[in-house]
């Protein structure tokens, strides 16, 4: 029995064409692995791979071929001119050639094959031509180790077969098969080019096709071989040959050769048509194949396409996957009709990985409950901890080194500039240096003990506004700032365990586009808006002036003792370091300096454009791809170091960064906040009162860390080891608790860098077709890299005199671009451009093609008008109730469903974990979205 199981395919297309020497040879023109690849004349190269776009003139008179053509199936030959001799005898049996025809289609069919890198091996070291028929048909040694390959002691081998009928009698074709080791050296490295992308098992299809002036109609054959030979002088590749198809004719028919030769290896190299080939057993199924690509086809009408607009690519993808969800459901319906026993567990794998689903031996869905009290921790706990030790014995290769160097960049650049800004909204409470020691002591501690260790947590934008929040409202009622907060950490303990007895994190599933889009434009908006305004307070502090002399001898009575350094500096026009503890301009103290506020605009300004072009720049095209990844992932941290080299060059002053040296907190005072006086000034009922901030502080920490662990934990990522929705949650709280009582910034997972620290570590595959999407191999699953980050974030504070050098203009220009950047992954940023749009302008996606033109805009103006609410709050009073007002969108969205249709809602409101995946994978490896 002969093997009838589909294997992966590699088709090439040959043309007959005459060479410039008036010869005549096989030229490969066309090869296809998954997509189409044709050779582009004049350059002698491969062009882009594509979908194939078939005529449908063509697929008619390719099913005519094999209709009236030779069809052999199992042929039992093991060289080429075997094959040719029987598919020519089989030719004259069906009477498509005349007896005196098998010469010259023999000697066709055994012309020489060249391909696309064959020119520079042409002529032999001696000058002479190659001969240009079989007799040089080369049997490479390269896959002598293969099943299929001739014995490697035979050097040449000889056959020779009588061939009846060739003009006067009987003539001998002698075939000749040598083996030459140099020139299978100098063909290696194209060979290997291409064998990387093809799979092991693969099997190879010959089309050849050509226009000859012997023959008064044409001649077809479609041959299966029994097993697949090796013909390295016909194929590009060391690859089996197990189909060859053959069309030959007069120059005059009505026959698109070429066409026709396209048609029949797209059908090759589509997988059911060539599934089918394998296993059938005569013509007739050959012919229902083609009927069945035909039905899976979607005809485009004639017509001048001027436009790519003009093709609905986004239609036809969903008419595709409708065609293919029509079949398979009818294939359903037809086994359950039959009583057929149901899918194997492979097929069911497949089925719901085309679906999107999970494979059937996948562990249950982490987020349902399983009804027992902590159940959800415990179940964490006894999934992830068996793989401790792998943890670290997988970090042990060369992609977790490069990880940790592009993630140590990252981190410590947000460290920075959260710190710097938290330094000058609580007003030097806290600072850089409590930023640096926390982030990284809270790494420590979730790298060494969390359920998902390849997140990376540190302070965030949402943290730092409820941190300004909480500061002023202390400020407005008289409680020491750092007491109320360390009140509030040990509330969210409480509010954490609470919470994960209920297996409470199973909300997360609850979350809408609608609130998470609301919340990513506040905090855009935030970031955009505190650049422009720290810039106002710098023109107003240094305003600009025709006569400084004369401006700053009128002030220098307001001139405060702890400025004494800076003005006996600032006469010499030099860049200062000695800055005064508290971060905010004064007005009324500061002399004014000249340029100043120019020199601060044009920092802030060329930070911004640095790292936003250089994030452009990554998915551009020039350098190479590895070049402008890492121009790319490292955009930010270049910006700030050209920046700070800018400003210590040129003699302007500008305000740095305020950082103590050694292991100091900010401000002077005790590291462990129950030993400062300020303690007593938080009463008993204010104590208690303080869960309400905690409750609110622990929302914004399981909303971003839930959606991170979602993004990271999506099923195409192949993760092994398991998640820890409930179990982190309670880990970040009892990070946040300790980070209270040391007056520290909050903690919580990063999302942007958590998934850019998955990227890091994920290893895609190299040996996908040429044109297809690469898939992901593997992840490197560990938790050494987000420890070692941990503690290179916290090392950095000891390059404290380093850090003095950041203006604070240049932090200023990061938040902008954290800003900006952000606002391209919002879909509400998205909308509201499109109400000054017309509407003809507007793009091809679902909320534009599936919902009236109105109600979009109805829905993007009750986003709109729930986000002025949020930003009212915000800047009153109030805004430590923020995340509670942020809650209040749930019921909000909600109620949507009495004003859209359920479609109108799935086409705009698509889950947060969903289509955020899929704008973090386009912006991979960059920090581009508020949640930092």
């Amino acid at each position: 029995m002969y093997d009838h199981s589909p294997h992966a395919v590699f088709v090439q297309l040959d043309e007959l064409l005459a060479t410039e020497d008036g010869d005549t040879e096989w030229k490969e023109t066309a090869r296809w692995i998954k997509y189409e690849e044709d050779v582009e004349e004049g350059s002698a190269r491969w062009g882009r791979p594509h979908v194939a776009s078939l005529s449908f003139h063509s697929l008619l008179n390719l099913r005519r071929c094999l209709e009236t053509g030779v069809v052999l199936l199992d042929l039992d030959e093991k060289d080429l001119p075997g094959v040719a001799y029987r598919v020519v005898e089989a030719m004259v049996t069906d009477g498509l050639i005349e007896e005196d025809d098998k010469p010259v289609v023999m000697r066709s069919l055994l012309l020489r094959h060249r391909h696309v890198h064959d020119d520079r091996f042409r002529f032999s070291i001696s000058g002479k031509k190659q001969a240009s028929y079989s007799s040089l048909q080369n049997l490479s040694e390269r896959r002598r180790r293969s099943s299929h390959a001739l014995p490697a002691d035979k050097a040449e081998a000889r056959k020779k077969m009588s061939v009846a009928g060739l003009e006067a009698g009987l003539r001998e074709v002698e075939y000749a098969a040598r083996v030459t080791d140099s020139q299978d050296e100098l063909r290696r490295p194209h060979n290997d080019s291409i064998m990387k992308r093809i799979p092991e098992d693969a099997e190879a299809t010959t089309v050849l096709v050509g226009a000859v002036g012997f023959l008064e109609q044409p001649t077809i054959a479609f041959v299966r071989l029994a097993q697949g030979i090796l013909m390295p002088s016909i194929t590009e590749v060391p690859v089996p040959v197990r189909f060859m198809f053959i069309l030959l004719g007069p120059a005059g028919a009505d026959l698109d050769y070429h066409e026709v030769g396209r048609s029949i290896s797209t059908l090759m190299s589509n997988p059911t048509f060539h599934s089918i080939a394998y296993k059938a057993d005569d013509r007739r199924e050959l012919l229902s194949a083609i009927n069945e690509f035909l039905d899976d086809s979607i005809v485009l009408p004639p017509g001048d396409w001027e436009r790519q607009a003009l093709l609905p690519f986004e239609e036809l993808r969903a008419k595709s996957e409708m065609i293919r969800r029509r079949k398979r459901d009818a294939l359903e319906r037809k086994r359950a009709a039959d009583g057929a026993a149901p899918p194997s567990d492979e097929k069911k794998a497949l089925l719901a990985a085309e679906m999107g689903g999970l494979p059937p031996d996948e562990p249950e869905d982490p987020l349902t409950r399983t009804g027992r009290l902590f159940g959800g921790v415990v179940r964490d706990m006894r999934r992830r901890y068996p793989y401790y030790l792998s943890d670290f014995t997988d970090a042990l290769n060369g992609q977790c080194v490069a990880a940790v160097i592009f993630m140590y960049f990252a981190a410590v650049s947000s460290a920075i500039t959260f710190g710097g800004l938290l330094a000058e909204k609580t007003h030097g409470k806290i600072g850089i240096s409590e930023t640096l020691l926390f982030s990284s002591a809270g790494g420590v501690v979730f790298a060494l003990v969390a359920g998902q260790p390849m997140m990376i947590t540190g302070a965030t934008g949402p943290l730092l506004l409820l941190d300004e929040s909480l500061s002023n409202f202390c400020r407005s009622y008289g409680f020491d700032f750092l007491a109320a907060r360390m009140y509030c950490g040990l509330w969210m303990i409480v509010i954490a365990l609470a919470v994960a007895s209920v297996e409470g994190s199973v909300a997360v599933k609850k979350i809408s586009r609608f609130t998470e889009d609301i919340f990513a434009f506040l905090i855009s908006l935030i970031f955009i808006s505190e650049p422009i305004t720290s810039t106002i307070g710098v023109y107003r502090a240094h305003p600009l002036g025709v006569d400084y002399c004369q401006f700053n001898s009128s002030n220098n009575t307001n001139v405060t003792q702890p400025l004494a350094p800076l003005n006996s500096t600032s006469a010499d026009n030099s860049s200062i370091s000695a800055q005064p503890p508290l971060a905010s301009p004064a007005p009324l103290t500061v002399v004014p300096q000249p340029n100043t506020a120019l020199f601060c605009t044009m920092l802030t300004l060329a930070t911004f454009i640095i790292a936003y072009y250089l994030r452009i720049f990554r998915n551009g095209k020039f350098l190479g791809r590895s070049a402008r990844r890492a121009l790319g992932d490292f955009g930010v941290p270049i910006a700030i170091v050209l920046m700070v080299a800018v400003s210590c060059v040129v003699p302007v002053w500008t305000e740095t960064l305020r950082v103590p040296a050694g292991l100091s907190p900010t401000t002077p005072r005790a590291w462990l906040v129950a030993y400062n006086p300020g303690l007593e000034t938080i009463p008993l009922w204010a104590a208690l009162a303080m869960a309400l901030p905690a409750l609110m502080v622990y929302i914004i920490v399981f909303m971003e860390t839930h959606i991170a662990e979602l993004i990271i934990d999506k099923p195409e990522r192949k993760l092994k080891k398991g998640s820890g929705f409930h179990m982190d949650i309670v880990i970040m709280s009892a990070v946040n608790a300790i980070c209270g009582m040391f007056g520290a910034p909050w903690q919580c997972v990063a999302t942007v860098r958590s998934v850019s620290h998955v990227s890091a570590l994920t290893i895609m595959s190299t040996t996908h077709a040429p044109g297809d999407k690469p898939h992901i191999v593997e992840v490197k699953e560990q938790r050494l890299t987000g420890l070692l980050v941990a503690i290179l974030v916290g090392l950095s504070v000891l390059a404290s005199s380093w850090l003095r050098l950041v203006p604070m203009a240049v932090l200023f220009g990061v938040f902008l671009y954290m800003g900006i950047s952000a606002l391209g992954g919002i879909q509400l940023w998205d909308r509201c451009i499109l109400l000054l749009k017309p509407v003809k302008h507007h793009p091809q996606v679902p909320y534009v093609r599936r919902v009236p033109t109105l109600k979009m805009h109805l829905y993007t103006l009750i986003q709109v008008a729930g986000l002025c609410v949020l930003y009212a709050v915000k800047s009153s009073r109030f805004s430590l109730a923020l995340p509670f007002f942020l809650v209040l969108m749930v019921p909000l969205r909600m109620s949507l469903a009495y004003v859209f249709t359920p479609l109108q809602l799935r086409a705009v409101r698509i889950a947060w974990f969903d289509d955020i995946h899929g704008i973090i994978r386009a912006s991979r490896g960059r920090t581009n979205i508020p949640f930092l």
